[in-house]
């Protein structure tokens, strides 16, 4: 363990001594992190070991994903997406579910061994994008700011709306619930209770340090620990109710964005710092996971289906979700091209991974580790001739055309916010 937490640290000693360079440049964190852990893991160089049963692995992707559900959702007034952003309100109420289903319909095409259940859980478990692996898609300011805010709302509401489908199909799985009444109990008592105890603590919790802050009664450091404690506070909350701690930190997160927008810097700040650091850390132990776990059970079905995931059932689930938005088709197939998968899905995989009772999760860890692996260098490596290509493509597009069309800036969901032209 020792030589894990040296060579942990090593790694992210070197990433402050990198970023900066690395920025403008098609090589992204999450790729660093994810190939250092691919050659120091156990098959390789054999330096650290980590596997996906590791209690250190799962620890630190759940906490991750709290942080990142809660700061990026903590980002979205709810009230701006509703008026200003319809297209992201078209691809998380029409592309998310699609996507699903026609993942599912590949999966039992390509995955027969699989039975409906699991196969379902494998397209949710993919369905969520990362805006962190292919920053120049949201980040490039050549690329209309309709169509990066677009980007930018998706992934940072996706991976929280993804959440009830994962609870529910994991439970489908296991054939444990009865009936269809039974599923309709399971959703009210683990995410109606996340959402409610989210709400309870976003509200409450972000008007109280609202009115701290106005009275100076805690610092710079405090007010950002305090607000990203929220998150933890929900979390534990509905865990302890009975109820999704995941469902609860996004919907914290949404409250504390909606109703006290003047703690935006505190969570802005945290993602920035310690939000990215457990982020990055996560994928170098995901290159890890993959030597031990992953390399050896290959096959010609499983690469078909993570290329088929995302050369395939993202594009089409998006461009069915666009019709009507007079949309170019350079543009549809621009937001469909980018939604790369990233650290939700990692985590939404270590969860089935270790969960009793689901026949065939070997296979969906597997073929979901194989998809985000392939989407964290063909998203990262492209994302930046990709969006100028785009851009140039968007200038001959009448300025009245929808891509122009000026909407509130949000701020981005990224760990690093700097402009990625080049």
């Amino acid at each position: 363990m020792d030589a894990n937490v040296f060579v942990v640290a090593l790694a992210v000693l070197l990433f402050g001594l990198l970023a900066g360079r690395l920025q403008g440049t098609p090589i992204t964190m999450p790729m660093v992190f994810t190939t250092v852990g691919l050659l120091l893991g156990p098959g390789m160089l054999g330096i650290i070991h980590f596997d996906v049963e590791n209690e250190t692995v799962s620890l630190l992707a759940e906490a991750a994903l709290v942080v990142v559900l809660f700061t990026d959702a903590s980002r979205m007034d709810l009230r701006t997406v509703w008026k200003e952003h319809s297209l992201a309100l078209r691809l998380l109420a029409v592309g998310l579910p699609l996507a699903l289903l026609i993942g599912t319909g590949a999966g039992m095409l390509l995955l027969p061994e699989l039975s409906l259940g699991a196969v379902a859980l494998l397209a949710a478990t993919l369905a969520p994008t990362d805006a962190a692996l292919g920053q120049s898609f949201v980040n490039n300011t050549s690329v209309p700011q309709r169509i990066r805010q677009t980007l930018n709302v998706e992934s940072g509401l996706n991976d929280g709306l993804a959440v009830p489908f994962i609870t529910i199909l994991l439970d489908v799985a296991r054939h444990q619930t009865g009936g269809a009444w039974g599923y309709v109990e399971l959703f009210v008592s683990l995410v109606g209770i996340g959402i409610g105890i989210g709400i309870l603590v976003g509200w409450l919790g972000g008007r109280v340090l609202e009115w701290s802050a106005s009275r100076d009664w805690a610092t710079e450091t405090t007010q950002r620990l305090a607000t990203i404690s929220l998150a933890a506070i929900a979390y534990a909350g509905a865990e302890l109710l009975g109820g999704n701690g995941f469902v609860a930190a996004f919907t914290a997160g949404l409250a504390v964005g909606t109703s006290a927008r003047s703690l935006l810097p505190r969570t802005t700040g945290f993602a920035e710092a310690e939000g990215q650091l457990l982020t990055l850390i996560t994928f170098l132990l995901f290159g890890t996971i993959m030597v031990v776990d992953v390399f050896g059970d290959v096959s010609w079905r499983i690469i078909a289906y993570a290329l088929v995931s995302l050369f395939l059932v993202r594009p089409v689930a998006v461009a069915l979700s666009l019709v009507g938005a007079r949309l170019s088709l350079g543009s549809v197939a621009f937001i469909g091209w980018a939604g790369p998968r990233g650290l939700a899905s990692i985590v939404y995989t270590v969860l089935i991974a270790e969960a009793t009772g689901v026949p065939g999760a070997d296979l969906v860890f597997v073929v979901a580790a194989w998809t985000i692996l392939l989407s964290i260098y063909l998203h990262g490596l492209s994302a930046a001739s990709l969006s100028e290509r785009y851009a140039r493509h968007t200038t001959r597009r009448h300025h009245s055309a929808p891509e122009h069309r000026k909407t509130t800036e949000l701020p981005v969901c990224l760990p690093a916010r700097r402009e990625t032209t080049r």
